[in-house]
Protein backbone atom coordinates (compact mmCIF):
# COMPACT_ATOMS: atom_id res chain seq x y z
CA UNK A 1 0.00 0.00 0.00
CA UNK A 2 1.20 3.68 -0.67
CA UNK A 3 2.81 5.35 2.27
CA UNK A 4 0.22 8.57 1.29
CA UNK A 5 -2.72 6.11 2.15
CA UNK A 6 -0.73 6.20 6.34
CA UNK A 7 -1.81 9.52 6.40
CA UNK A 8 -5.70 10.27 7.80
CA UNK A 9 -6.76 13.30 5.97
CA UNK A 10 -5.60 11.41 2.12
CA UNK A 11 -8.26 8.73 3.16
CA UNK A 12 -10.71 10.83 4.82
CA UNK A 13 -11.19 12.96 0.96
CA UNK A 14 -10.97 9.60 -1.06
CA UNK A 15 -13.54 8.72 1.15
CA UNK A 16 -15.52 12.09 1.26
CA UNK A 17 -16.07 11.41 -2.88
CA UNK A 18 -17.60 8.52 -2.18
CA UNK A 19 -19.78 9.91 0.30
CA UNK A 20 -23.79 11.03 -0.87
CA UNK A 21 -26.29 12.69 1.55
CA UNK A 22 -27.87 10.62 4.23
CA UNK A 23 -31.17 10.07 2.05
CA UNK A 24 -29.42 7.83 -0.38
CA UNK A 25 -27.55 6.15 2.26
CA UNK A 26 -28.28 2.62 0.42
CA UNK A 27 -25.67 3.03 -1.84
CA UNK A 28 -22.50 1.10 -1.49
CA UNK A 29 -19.76 2.67 -2.06
CA UNK A 30 -18.74 3.74 1.31
CA UNK A 31 -19.38 0.31 2.89
CA UNK A 32 -17.53 -1.51 0.17
CA UNK A 33 -14.41 0.46 1.25
CA UNK A 34 -14.83 0.19 5.19
CA UNK A 35 -15.11 -3.79 4.13
CA UNK A 36 -11.23 -3.29 1.73
CA UNK A 37 -9.10 -3.57 4.40
CA UNK A 38 -8.53 -2.29 8.23
CA UNK A 39 -6.33 1.53 6.62
CA UNK A 40 -10.13 2.38 5.04
CA UNK A 41 -12.43 0.79 7.63
CA UNK A 42 -12.12 3.67 10.32
CA UNK A 43 -12.10 6.81 7.59
CA UNK A 44 -15.16 5.52 5.86
CA UNK A 45 -17.08 4.18 8.39
CA UNK A 46 -16.82 7.78 9.79
CA UNK A 47 -18.04 9.35 6.89
CA UNK A 48 -20.41 6.87 6.24
CA UNK A 49 -22.16 8.20 10.02
CA UNK A 50 -21.44 11.29 10.13
CA UNK A 51 -24.61 12.43 9.41
CA UNK A 52 -27.76 10.73 9.64
CA UNK A 53 -31.54 11.63 8.34
CA UNK A 54 -32.79 9.85 12.06
CA UNK A 55 -31.40 7.18 14.18
CA UNK A 56 -33.21 4.58 12.95
CA UNK A 57 -30.34 2.82 10.69
CA UNK A 58 -28.22 2.10 14.22
CA UNK A 59 -30.92 -0.56 15.00
CA UNK A 60 -30.25 -2.36 11.80
CA UNK A 61 -26.53 -1.85 13.09
CA UNK A 62 -27.38 -4.79 15.07
CA UNK A 63 -27.66 -8.74 15.10
CA UNK A 64 -31.20 -9.61 13.34
CA UNK A 65 -32.55 -11.20 16.54
CA UNK A 66 -32.60 -8.09 18.36
CA UNK A 67 -34.86 -6.16 16.28
CA UNK A 68 -37.34 -6.28 13.44
CA UNK A 69 -39.13 -3.63 11.04
CA UNK A 70 -42.40 -3.05 10.95
CA UNK A 71 -45.28 -1.14 8.38
CA UNK A 72 -47.20 1.91 9.48
CA UNK A 73 -49.86 3.97 8.16
CA UNK A 74 -47.52 6.89 8.07
CA UNK A 75 -44.16 5.73 7.63
CA UNK A 76 -43.31 2.91 5.21
CA UNK A 77 -40.92 1.17 7.89
CA UNK A 78 -40.58 1.49 11.36
CA UNK A 79 -37.68 0.17 13.47
CA UNK A 80 -38.19 -1.63 16.78
CA UNK A 81 -35.86 -3.68 19.12
CA UNK A 82 -37.82 -7.08 19.76
CA UNK A 83 -35.59 -7.46 23.26
CA UNK A 84 -33.09 -5.67 25.66
CA UNK A 85 -29.69 -5.27 24.48
CA UNK A 86 -27.33 -6.98 25.58
CA UNK A 87 -23.83 -5.40 26.59
CA UNK A 88 -22.06 -6.45 23.44
CA UNK A 89 -24.89 -4.65 21.40
CA UNK A 90 -24.54 -1.81 23.56
CA UNK A 91 -20.89 -1.98 22.51
CA UNK A 92 -22.07 -2.61 18.63
CA UNK A 93 -24.20 0.41 19.05
CA UNK A 94 -21.33 3.07 20.54
CA UNK A 95 -18.68 2.23 17.85
CA UNK A 96 -21.33 4.02 15.68
CA UNK A 97 -23.07 6.48 17.56
CA UNK A 98 -19.31 7.89 18.42
CA UNK A 99 -18.51 8.85 15.04
CA UNK A 100 -22.24 10.34 14.50
CA UNK A 101 -21.80 14.41 14.56
CA UNK A 102 -25.06 15.56 12.54
CA UNK A 103 -29.15 14.25 12.95
CA UNK A 104 -31.21 16.70 10.47
CA UNK A 105 -34.12 15.48 11.12
CA UNK A 106 -36.96 14.23 13.54
CA UNK A 107 -38.57 11.23 11.65
CA UNK A 108 -40.41 8.74 13.84
CA UNK A 109 -39.09 5.55 12.14
CA UNK A 110 -38.12 4.54 15.98
CA UNK A 111 -41.12 3.26 18.47
CA UNK A 112 -41.24 4.51 21.75
CA UNK A 113 -39.83 1.09 22.89
CA UNK A 114 -36.92 1.69 20.82
CA UNK A 115 -36.17 5.53 22.19
CA UNK A 116 -36.86 3.99 25.60
CA UNK A 117 -34.32 1.83 25.22
CA UNK A 118 -31.52 4.66 23.87
CA UNK A 119 -32.69 6.96 26.87
CA UNK A 120 -31.41 3.81 29.27
CA UNK A 121 -27.68 2.98 28.32
CA UNK A 122 -26.17 1.06 31.11
CA UNK A 123 -23.17 3.00 30.78
CA UNK A 124 -22.97 6.86 32.30
CA UNK A 125 -21.27 8.00 29.41
CA UNK A 126 -23.50 9.91 26.97
CA UNK A 127 -24.72 7.84 23.65
CA UNK A 128 -24.13 10.57 21.25
CA UNK A 129 -20.59 12.26 22.48
CA UNK A 130 -19.62 13.63 19.19
CA UNK A 131 -22.72 14.76 18.15
CA UNK A 132 -22.16 18.87 17.18
CA UNK A 133 -25.72 19.86 14.88
CA UNK A 134 -29.39 18.69 15.73
CA UNK A 135 -32.42 19.34 13.94
CA UNK A 136 -35.30 19.07 15.59
CA UNK A 137 -37.66 21.19 14.78
CA UNK A 138 -40.84 20.59 14.44
CA UNK A 139 -41.00 18.27 17.29
CA UNK A 140 -43.53 16.45 16.29
CA UNK A 141 -43.32 12.53 15.97
CA UNK A 142 -44.89 10.87 19.26
CA UNK A 143 -41.46 8.81 20.19
CA UNK A 144 -38.41 10.60 18.70
CA UNK A 145 -39.04 13.75 20.37
CA UNK A 146 -37.89 12.11 23.55
CA UNK A 147 -34.90 11.11 22.61
CA UNK A 148 -33.64 14.86 22.34
CA UNK A 149 -33.22 14.87 26.47
CA UNK A 150 -30.33 12.80 26.15
CA UNK A 151 -27.18 14.37 27.17
CA UNK A 152 -25.25 15.92 24.21
CA UNK A 153 -21.96 17.18 25.45
CA UNK A 154 -20.44 18.52 21.93
CA UNK A 155 -23.70 19.89 20.76
CA UNK A 156 -22.65 23.05 19.55
CA UNK A 157 -25.56 24.04 16.89
CA UNK A 158 -29.42 23.49 17.73
CA UNK A 159 -32.88 23.74 15.74
CA UNK A 160 -35.39 22.98 17.85
CA UNK A 161 -39.27 24.12 18.08
CA UNK A 162 -43.16 23.01 18.25
CA UNK A 163 -45.98 22.93 15.21
CA UNK A 164 -48.53 22.77 17.93
CA UNK A 165 -49.22 24.72 21.31
CA UNK A 166 -49.95 20.58 22.59
CA UNK A 167 -46.21 19.88 21.87
CA UNK A 168 -44.92 23.26 23.69
CA UNK A 169 -44.79 20.95 27.25
CA UNK A 170 -42.52 18.18 25.70
CA UNK A 171 -40.24 21.44 24.09
CA UNK A 172 -39.99 22.86 27.70
CA UNK A 173 -38.38 19.71 28.78
CA UNK A 174 -35.79 19.29 25.63
CA UNK A 175 -35.07 22.84 26.25
CA UNK A 176 -34.23 22.25 30.01
CA UNK A 177 -31.94 19.52 29.00
CA UNK A 178 -29.79 20.73 25.84
CA UNK A 179 -29.28 23.91 28.50
CA UNK A 180 -28.26 21.61 31.40
CA UNK A 181 -26.19 18.89 29.21
CA UNK A 182 -25.10 20.91 26.37
CA UNK A 183 -23.08 24.07 28.06
CA UNK A 184 -21.30 24.68 25.20
CA UNK A 185 -23.88 25.79 22.66
CA UNK A 186 -22.85 28.82 20.22
CA UNK A 187 -26.26 28.51 17.38
CA UNK A 188 -29.74 28.06 18.34
CA UNK A 189 -32.79 28.31 16.74
CA UNK A 190 -36.30 28.25 18.06
CA UNK A 191 -39.31 27.99 16.21
CA UNK A 192 -43.15 28.15 17.76
CA UNK A 193 -46.37 28.52 16.67
CA UNK A 194 -47.93 31.57 16.23
CA UNK A 195 -48.65 33.90 18.95
CA UNK A 196 -47.57 31.23 21.68
CA UNK A 197 -43.88 33.05 21.71
CA UNK A 198 -44.74 35.83 24.65
CA UNK A 199 -46.43 33.63 26.61
CA UNK A 200 -42.98 31.04 26.04
CA UNK A 201 -41.22 34.15 26.00
CA UNK A 202 -39.72 33.92 29.89
CA UNK A 203 -39.18 29.91 29.54
CA UNK A 204 -36.94 30.34 26.92
CA UNK A 205 -35.01 33.23 28.04
CA UNK A 206 -34.15 31.43 30.93
CA UNK A 207 -32.54 28.68 29.52
CA UNK A 208 -30.91 31.48 27.26
CA UNK A 209 -29.68 32.53 30.44
CA UNK A 210 -27.51 29.26 30.75
CA UNK A 211 -25.48 29.72 27.74
CA UNK A 212 -22.60 31.43 27.73
CA UNK A 213 -21.12 31.17 24.13
CA UNK A 214 -23.63 31.92 21.66
CA UNK A 215 -23.19 33.39 18.00
CA UNK A 216 -26.27 33.19 16.81
CA UNK A 217 -29.78 33.30 18.45
CA UNK A 218 -32.49 32.70 16.00
CA UNK A 219 -36.19 33.18 18.14
CA UNK A 220 -37.65 34.92 15.52
CA UNK A 221 -41.45 33.96 17.25
CA UNK A 222 -40.07 34.16 20.95
CA UNK A 223 -40.44 37.47 23.11
CA UNK A 224 -36.81 37.70 25.07
CA UNK A 225 -37.61 39.17 28.39
CA UNK A 226 -34.96 42.14 29.31
CA UNK A 227 -32.86 39.45 31.16
CA UNK A 228 -31.82 37.34 28.45
CA UNK A 229 -31.27 40.74 26.42
CA UNK A 230 -28.34 41.79 29.06
CA UNK A 231 -27.08 38.14 29.35
CA UNK A 232 -26.82 38.35 25.41
CA UNK A 233 -25.64 41.34 24.99
CA UNK A 234 -22.29 40.56 27.12
CA UNK A 235 -21.44 37.91 24.85
CA UNK A 236 -18.70 38.85 22.49
CA UNK A 237 -19.39 36.14 20.20
CA UNK A 238 -23.15 37.70 19.39
CA UNK A 239 -23.36 38.30 15.52
CA UNK A 240 -27.14 37.54 14.77
CA UNK A 241 -30.07 37.60 16.96
CA UNK A 242 -34.47 37.45 15.97
CA UNK A 243 -36.63 37.63 18.01
CA UNK A 244 -39.93 39.83 19.21
CA UNK A 245 -39.42 42.78 21.35
CA UNK A 246 -40.65 42.01 24.70
CA UNK A 247 -43.34 44.32 26.05
CA UNK A 248 -41.39 44.65 29.83
CA UNK A 249 -38.66 47.03 28.45
CA UNK A 250 -37.57 48.98 31.06
CA UNK A 251 -38.84 52.82 30.22
CA UNK A 252 -35.39 53.85 30.81
CA UNK A 253 -31.70 53.82 32.05
CA UNK A 254 -28.48 52.95 30.18
CA UNK A 255 -28.44 52.30 26.67
CA UNK A 256 -27.69 48.22 26.12
CA UNK A 257 -24.48 47.58 23.77
CA UNK A 258 -24.21 44.72 21.69
CA UNK A 259 -20.69 45.33 20.47
CA UNK A 260 -20.67 43.13 17.58
CA UNK A 261 -24.12 42.01 16.66
CA UNK A 262 -24.17 42.04 12.47
CA UNK A 263 -27.15 41.12 11.85
CA UNK A 264 -30.70 41.79 13.77
CA UNK A 265 -34.31 41.01 12.47
CA UNK A 266 -37.05 42.07 14.90
CA UNK A 267 -41.07 40.89 14.72
CA UNK A 268 -43.87 42.47 16.33
CA UNK A 269 -47.58 42.86 15.55
CA UNK A 270 -46.86 47.17 15.66
CA UNK A 271 -43.72 48.97 14.59
CA UNK A 272 -43.94 50.95 18.07
CA UNK A 273 -42.65 47.92 20.21
CA UNK A 274 -39.53 47.76 17.69
CA UNK A 275 -38.74 51.09 17.85
CA UNK A 276 -39.25 51.09 21.75
CA UNK A 277 -36.92 48.36 21.70
CA UNK A 278 -34.29 50.24 19.41
CA UNK A 279 -34.23 53.47 21.92
CA UNK A 280 -32.88 51.59 24.57
CA UNK A 281 -30.01 49.32 22.70
CA UNK A 282 -26.96 50.30 20.38
CA UNK A 283 -25.87 48.54 17.58
CA UNK A 284 -22.37 49.76 16.82
CA UNK A 285 -22.03 46.76 14.37
CA UNK A 286 -24.73 46.17 12.66
CA UNK A 287 -24.72 45.36 8.83
CA UNK A 288 -28.23 44.12 8.34
CA UNK A 289 -31.13 45.06 10.15
CA UNK A 290 -34.82 44.28 9.29
CA UNK A 291 -38.39 45.15 10.82
CA UNK A 292 -41.17 42.49 10.25
CA UNK A 293 -44.50 43.59 11.57
CA UNK A 294 -48.08 42.17 11.42
CA UNK A 295 -50.19 45.26 10.84
CA UNK A 296 -50.10 48.51 9.31
CA UNK A 297 -48.01 51.43 10.59
CA UNK A 298 -49.23 54.76 11.16
CA UNK A 299 -46.83 57.88 9.59
CA UNK A 300 -45.64 59.06 13.13
CA UNK A 301 -45.01 55.35 13.80
CA UNK A 302 -42.59 55.11 10.97
CA UNK A 303 -40.92 58.66 11.30
CA UNK A 304 -40.14 57.25 15.06
CA UNK A 305 -38.92 54.02 13.82
CA UNK A 306 -36.87 56.47 11.20
CA UNK A 307 -35.54 58.61 13.85
CA UNK A 308 -34.55 55.85 16.54
CA UNK A 309 -32.55 53.95 13.89
CA UNK A 310 -30.84 56.82 12.66
CA UNK A 311 -29.31 57.55 16.41
CA UNK A 312 -28.51 53.91 17.39
CA UNK A 313 -27.12 52.34 14.31
CA UNK A 314 -24.09 52.01 13.01
CA UNK A 315 -24.70 54.36 9.78
CA UNK A 316 -22.40 51.83 7.57
CA UNK A 317 -24.90 48.99 7.70
CA UNK A 318 -25.78 47.55 4.39
CA UNK A 319 -28.89 46.23 4.50
CA UNK A 320 -32.64 47.38 5.44
CA UNK A 321 -35.73 45.69 5.42
CA UNK A 322 -39.23 46.68 6.47
CA UNK A 323 -41.85 44.32 5.68
CA UNK A 324 -45.76 43.92 6.75
CA UNK A 325 -47.78 41.15 6.38
CA UNK A 326 -51.59 41.91 6.87
CA UNK A 327 -52.27 44.97 6.19
CA UNK A 328 -54.78 45.71 8.98
CA UNK A 329 -56.26 49.30 8.70
CA UNK A 330 -55.14 51.00 11.70
CA UNK A 331 -57.86 53.61 12.16
CA UNK A 332 -56.51 56.47 9.46
CA UNK A 333 -58.69 58.54 7.60
CA UNK A 334 -56.72 57.71 4.78
CA UNK A 335 -54.21 55.11 3.51
CA UNK A 336 -50.94 56.60 3.90
CA UNK A 337 -48.50 57.24 1.50
CA UNK A 338 -44.84 56.70 1.46
CA UNK A 339 -43.23 59.85 0.27
CA UNK A 340 -39.41 60.99 -0.20
CA UNK A 341 -39.83 62.85 3.56
CA UNK A 342 -40.10 59.34 5.18
CA UNK A 343 -36.74 57.93 3.35
CA UNK A 344 -34.93 61.16 3.45
CA UNK A 345 -33.34 60.15 7.30
CA UNK A 346 -32.32 56.87 6.13
CA UNK A 347 -29.98 58.92 3.71
CA UNK A 348 -27.44 59.09 6.63
CA UNK A 349 -26.50 55.12 5.51
CA UNK A 350 -24.49 56.04 2.66
CA UNK A 351 -22.92 52.64 2.64
CA UNK A 352 -26.59 50.51 1.45
CA UNK A 353 -26.60 47.98 -0.58
CA UNK A 354 -29.95 46.36 -0.45
CA UNK A 355 -33.16 48.32 0.84
CA UNK A 356 -36.58 46.23 0.92
CA UNK A 357 -39.46 48.31 1.84
CA UNK A 358 -43.15 46.48 2.02
CA UNK A 359 -45.75 48.25 3.59
CA UNK A 360 -49.41 48.29 2.70
CA UNK A 361 -48.88 51.97 1.35
CA UNK A 362 -49.20 54.13 -1.56
CA UNK A 363 -46.36 55.25 -3.00
CA UNK A 364 -45.43 58.79 -4.22
CA UNK A 365 -42.03 59.11 -5.59
CA UNK A 366 -41.09 60.42 -8.79
CA UNK A 367 -37.50 61.31 -10.31
CA UNK A 368 -36.26 63.62 -8.83
CA UNK A 369 -36.96 62.36 -5.21
CA UNK A 370 -35.42 58.48 -6.11
CA UNK A 371 -32.46 60.51 -7.88
CA UNK A 372 -31.72 62.65 -4.48
CA UNK A 373 -32.00 59.09 -2.50
CA UNK A 374 -29.74 57.06 -4.94
CA UNK A 375 -27.36 60.02 -4.27
CA UNK A 376 -26.79 58.65 -0.72
CA UNK A 377 -26.48 55.13 -1.72
CA UNK A 378 -24.17 55.17 -4.14
CA UNK A 379 -23.48 51.51 -3.61
CA UNK A 380 -26.80 49.76 -3.96
CA UNK A 381 -27.12 46.76 -5.72
CA UNK A 382 -30.96 46.02 -4.70
CA UNK A 383 -33.50 48.82 -4.40
CA UNK A 384 -37.22 47.11 -3.80
CA UNK A 385 -40.12 49.16 -2.41
CA UNK A 386 -43.62 47.47 -2.50
CA UNK A 387 -43.23 44.58 -4.49
CA UNK A 388 -46.35 42.83 -2.06
CA UNK A 389 -48.35 46.56 -1.79
CA UNK A 390 -47.57 47.72 -5.54
CA UNK A 391 -47.32 51.62 -5.82
CA UNK A 392 -50.93 52.33 -6.58
CA UNK A 393 -50.61 55.15 -8.98
CA UNK A 394 -50.09 55.77 -12.31
CA UNK A 395 -46.71 57.57 -11.60
CA UNK A 396 -43.18 56.43 -10.61
CA UNK A 397 -39.68 56.47 -11.98
CA UNK A 398 -40.29 57.21 -15.55
CA UNK A 399 -37.78 55.48 -18.36
CA UNK A 400 -34.95 58.18 -18.43
CA UNK A 401 -35.48 58.44 -14.75
CA UNK A 402 -34.24 54.50 -14.47
CA UNK A 403 -31.09 55.02 -16.59
CA UNK A 404 -29.84 58.27 -14.69
CA UNK A 405 -30.94 55.55 -11.55
CA UNK A 406 -28.86 53.42 -13.23
CA UNK A 407 -25.50 55.69 -13.18
CA UNK A 408 -25.98 56.66 -10.02
CA UNK A 409 -25.92 53.35 -8.64
CA UNK A 410 -23.51 51.20 -11.07
CA UNK A 411 -23.89 48.09 -8.94
CA UNK A 412 -27.98 48.05 -9.13
CA UNK A 413 -28.87 44.65 -10.62
CA UNK A 414 -32.43 44.22 -8.70
CA UNK A 415 -35.15 46.91 -8.92
CA UNK A 416 -38.78 46.71 -8.11
CA UNK A 417 -40.59 50.33 -8.39
CA UNK A 418 -43.30 51.46 -10.68
CA UNK A 419 -41.92 52.71 -13.74
CA UNK A 420 -44.26 56.27 -15.38
CA UNK A 421 -44.96 55.58 -18.71
CA UNK A 422 -47.19 58.23 -19.91
CA UNK A 423 -46.37 60.13 -22.59
CA UNK A 424 -43.42 57.70 -23.68
CA UNK A 425 -43.74 57.12 -26.84
CA UNK A 426 -40.22 56.75 -28.62
CA UNK A 427 -36.70 55.44 -26.85
CA UNK A 428 -34.01 57.76 -27.16
CA UNK A 429 -30.69 56.66 -26.02
CA UNK A 430 -28.65 59.26 -24.98
CA UNK A 431 -24.61 59.74 -25.63
CA UNK A 432 -24.06 58.60 -21.93
CA UNK A 433 -26.68 55.97 -21.56
CA UNK A 434 -25.02 54.28 -24.57
CA UNK A 435 -21.79 53.69 -22.41
CA UNK A 436 -23.87 52.38 -19.51
CA UNK A 437 -22.45 48.72 -18.34
CA UNK A 438 -25.08 46.65 -16.52
CA UNK A 439 -24.17 43.79 -13.96
CA UNK A 440 -24.29 39.90 -16.01
CA UNK A 441 -27.76 39.70 -13.93
CA UNK A 442 -30.38 42.50 -14.07
CA UNK A 443 -33.64 42.10 -13.11
CA UNK A 444 -36.67 45.07 -13.08
CA UNK A 445 -40.25 43.95 -11.47
CA UNK A 446 -42.28 47.08 -12.83
CA UNK A 447 -45.02 46.01 -10.05
CA UNK A 448 -48.37 47.57 -10.54
CA UNK A 449 -47.55 49.96 -12.92
CA UNK A 450 -49.26 51.21 -15.54
CA UNK A 451 -49.14 51.15 -19.68
CA UNK A 452 -51.01 52.29 -22.24
CA UNK A 453 -50.93 50.47 -25.89
CA UNK A 454 -49.45 53.47 -27.58
CA UNK A 455 -46.70 53.45 -25.21
CA UNK A 456 -45.62 49.68 -26.03
CA UNK A 457 -43.39 49.91 -28.77
CA UNK A 458 -41.17 52.72 -27.30
CA UNK A 459 -41.24 50.70 -23.99
CA UNK A 460 -39.89 47.63 -25.80
CA UNK A 461 -37.38 49.35 -27.71
CA UNK A 462 -36.26 50.09 -23.84
CA UNK A 463 -36.25 47.05 -22.72
CA UNK A 464 -34.52 46.17 -25.71
CA UNK A 465 -31.94 48.24 -24.39
CA UNK A 466 -31.15 46.23 -20.90
CA UNK A 467 -31.64 43.17 -22.90
CA UNK A 468 -28.54 44.04 -24.89
CA UNK A 469 -26.52 44.53 -22.09
CA UNK A 470 -27.39 42.16 -19.48
CA UNK A 471 -29.10 38.54 -19.16
CA UNK A 472 -32.14 41.01 -18.51
CA UNK A 473 -35.85 39.85 -16.71
CA UNK A 474 -38.80 41.69 -16.46
CA UNK A 475 -41.15 41.05 -13.81
CA UNK A 476 -44.92 42.37 -13.96
CA UNK A 477 -48.01 42.25 -11.69
CA UNK A 478 -46.46 39.00 -9.49
CA UNK A 479 -48.17 39.99 -6.60
CA UNK A 480 -50.93 37.97 -5.15
CA UNK A 481 -52.33 41.09 -3.45
CA UNK A 482 -52.79 42.95 -6.99
CA UNK A 483 -52.71 40.07 -9.37
CA UNK A 484 -56.06 39.75 -11.66
CA UNK A 485 -56.21 44.03 -11.21
CA UNK A 486 -55.54 45.63 -14.46
CA UNK A 487 -54.53 42.76 -16.56
CA UNK A 488 -54.58 44.55 -19.76
CA UNK A 489 -51.53 46.51 -18.43
CA UNK A 490 -50.33 43.12 -17.22
CA UNK A 491 -50.29 41.92 -20.83
CA UNK A 492 -48.79 45.33 -22.74
CA UNK A 493 -45.83 45.03 -20.35
CA UNK A 494 -45.19 41.28 -21.42
CA UNK A 495 -46.24 42.04 -25.11
CA UNK A 496 -43.22 45.15 -24.93
CA UNK A 497 -41.12 42.75 -23.12
CA UNK A 498 -41.33 39.73 -25.82
CA UNK A 499 -41.39 42.13 -28.50
CA UNK A 500 -37.62 43.19 -26.77
CA UNK A 501 -36.42 39.63 -26.84
CA UNK A 502 -37.53 39.37 -30.81
CA UNK A 503 -36.17 42.23 -31.88
CA UNK A 504 -32.20 40.73 -30.40
CA UNK A 505 -32.85 37.32 -31.53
Amino acid sequence: MHHALQIPEILLNICGHCHLPSWHRDTPDLPALARTCRTFKEPALDVLWEALVDPSPLAKCLPEASYYSQIHILIPERWSFSRPLTQIEWGILRSYTRRIRSIWSNEDRLDWQSVNTFLNPPATEPLFPNLRHLCAAPLTAIGIKHLWCMPFPSLISLSVGAQEEKDLCQLQGSLESFSKFSPNLRRLSISLPHRTGIMFGNFVSSNICRWRDLHTVDCSLVALDVDALVHLSRMPALTLLNCIPSASLPPSGSPLFFSNLRHMTLSSEFLDAISRLLSWIRLPAIVNFSALIQNRPSKQAFSSLASVQTSVINHAIQELRFKERFGVYNGEDAEPVLGFEDLQPFMVFGNLHHIDLDLSWGVDLADSELLTLASAWPHLEHLVINVKWGWNTPGGITPNGLLQLLWTCRSLSDIALAIDTRGYTEFRASPASLGLTLPPMFCIDVLDSFIEQESVPAIADFLAYFASRSEFELLAYQSRWFTGERTDHEDRWYDAYNRANDALS
